[in-house]
């Protein structure tokens, strides 16, 4: 806490104690208790991890200079989809690498996949994994039941569906476990991943990314802070790469070139 904006406001601390109570809380207390938006409360959960949050602009200097096309920026489930601030980070972060070849592990309703595709170059191609439509139940490893997470089948990668990127998409069903990743079209410039949470599987996806990644690229983890599983493999892999949690998101950079 800023000591000089608490000598500074002490006179009406004094006048007013409720509002001296709710700007303490706001400061001191793990999460927000007297906020009446269930937004705040939501990001108040983001718990997990043991790395600190820096702005995009600090870990990646330049960034502000970047502009995105953002699509559909409101279909999206609050709490599962990216928010719209991370679809905004990571589709600056596709756009200021260039990235040409970017791989994403879990398509969902596929608005990532759309955004992706439309911020990045005409000639670029974004491969994109989710279970077969007509997926049997089983996984290639054991999964406890409330990690499994799974798009009904007939909404995987709809939104990108008739659009005008969808010829730069490239949907591929498969388990993410079983996959051979060596037939994807790598090394790719940027890996996505936000597929099961489980976290054998985010830790295979992980391999399987880092693998196939090409030199100088991104690996990129969605629900760090907000689930444990994925908050503990990023912080296994922050051992021996560089990784950044940026502020405001659940997402996690990986930079596999730099050491930790």
């Amino acid at each position: 806490m800023d000591s000089r904006r608490v000598l500074c406001n002490l006179p009406r601390a004094f006048k007013d104690p409720g509002w001296a109570m709710v700007m303490l809380s706001r400061e001191v207390l793990p999460f927000p208790i007297f906020t009446k938006d269930p937004e705040a409360r939501r990001i108040g959960s983001w718990a997990f991890g043991s790395l600190p949050r820096r702005t995009l602009a600090e870990v990646v200097p330049g960034i502000e200079e970047i502009s995105v096309n953002l699509l559909r920026p409101f279909d999206r489930a609050v709490g599962t989809s990216l928010d719209v601030q991370e679809v905004v980070a990571l589709c600056s972060m596709a756009r200021y690498v260039q990235a040409r070849k970017i791989l994403e592990i879990g398509t969902s309703d596929g608005n990532t996949a759309l955004n992706l595709a439309a911020n990045s170059p005409p000639d670029a191609a974004v491969v994109t994994v989710d279970l077969p439509p007509q997926w049997d139940g089983e996984l290639a490893a054991p999964v406890p039941a409330p990690y499994v997470n799974v798009t009904e089948r007939a909404k995987v990668g709809g939104q990108f569906k008739n659009t005008p990127y969808e010829s730069k998409i490239r949907q591929v069903f498969a388990d993410s476990a079983a996959l051979d990743f060596s037939k994807l079209g790598g090394p790719f410039d940027l890996a996505f991943i936000d597929g099961c949470h489980f976290r054998e599987y985010v830790r295979k996806d992980t391999e399987s990314a880092l693998g196939h990644l090409r030199p100088g690229g991104l690996l990129v983890w969605h629900d760090y802070g907000a689930i444990k599983d994925v908050s503990q493999v990023v912080d296994e892999m922050a051992r021996t790469m560089r990784v950044e949690v940026i502020q405001g998101t659940r997402l996690a950079l990986g930079f596999p070139d730099s050491v930790a």
